[in-house]
């Protein structure tokens, strides 16, 4: 479920590799229903979990302040 874009927790050497673990992972086809409110790309079902702190959830459901604490290697 989307609920925001996080913009904090990155340098450019961790976006390179972020974009570079994921980048083979986009899908051609868009994976949710239709009434998706978002224009996201499509991840495979088989991409990483990222771990997200936040203070807290905006009325509509939205992240605030989010901020990347790395990718989760242990699943």
């Amino acid at each position: 479920m989307y609920a925001g874009k996080v913009d904090h927790g990155f340098d450019k050497k961790s976006s390179a590799e972020l974009r570079k673990r994921l980048t083979p992972l986009i899908r051609k086809t868009q994976p949710y229903t239709s009434g998706s409110r978002t224009r996201a790309s499509g991840l495979s079902q088989n991409c990483s979990l990222a771990e997200i702190e936040y203070r807290a959830k905006s009325g509509e459901g939205k992240v605030r302040h989010p901020f990347l604490r790395g990718l989760r290697e242990d699943l």
